[in-house]
């Protein structure tokens, strides 16, 4: 299969919440994709790793809610209607996400804790909690890490590389041949394809700006 930034047909990608609320679209081909194993991300997924599309933040759009429906698969892609029994939801003692679609929603976004003390944001739906993208230290709100599985046809997008692999539990075997790290690579700009190259270098005047202001708050 050819590498997902030769594939202008997947174009737009779009995603979004487990109930519908908040959908998205990116109109670019990620910079970089990240299958990250750092203990960080397999508390906030309750998985193994995250998948990351890292992209500019300009590339990412908020689209209108729709019914919730569960992905589907590589052999069969239609996504499928899903709904909540409402007796179920009371027998949980949880509230049901059974709403009409609206046309606008917004996203809600929590600042969490990290090891570096800078933190990180994520960005979710309100109504039922699904993490959809992250802001790192790195670049702030400028580069969006969109999590994969959140797309809607998340089998198109493969990672270009494996961070903080000393993490990984050790059931985990990987052989795809993409780069590995124990921790984080040095230099990004190493690793990105050469249009993804002059993309991130466009973002760095504002990236600067972003760093400058943050150590300027510093508490």
């Amino acid at each position: 299969m050819a590498h997902y930034s030769q594939r202008k047909d997947i174009l737009p990608l779009t995603g979004g919440c487990a109930c519908g609320l908040i959908r998205y679209q990116l109109t670019l081909h990620p910079l970089i994709v990240h299958c990250c194993y750092c203990t960080t991300c397999q508390r906030q997924t309750g998985s193994i790793c995250a998948l990351n599309a890292v992209i500019e933040s300009t590339a990412l759009t908020l689209l209108p809610s729709a019914p919730p429906t569960i992905v589907g698969s590589s052999s069969n892609p239609d996504p499928i209607p899903s709904a909540v029994q409402p007796a179920f939801a009371r027998l949980t003692s949880a509230e049901s996400t059974t709403r009409e679609p609206r046309s606008e929603a917004e996203p809600l976004s929590v600042c969490l804790p990290t090891a570096s003390g800078v933190g990180q944001t994520l960005v979710g739906c309100p109504v039922c909690h699904t993490g959809l993208w992250n802001y790192y230290a790195d670049a702030g709100p400028h580069l969006s890490y969109v999590r994969v599985g959140t797309l809607d046809r998340p089998w198109d997008i493969q990672p270009d590389a494996h961070i903080y692999t000393q993490n990984r539990q050790s059931w985990v075997t990987v052989n795809d041949g993409k780069p590995s790290f124990e921790g984080y690579y040095t230099r990004r700009e190493d690793y990105l394809r050469d249009d993804a190259l002059k993309r991130y270098e466009a973002l760095k005047p504002q990236v600067t700006e972003m760093k400058a202001e943050l150590m300027v708050g510093w508490e």
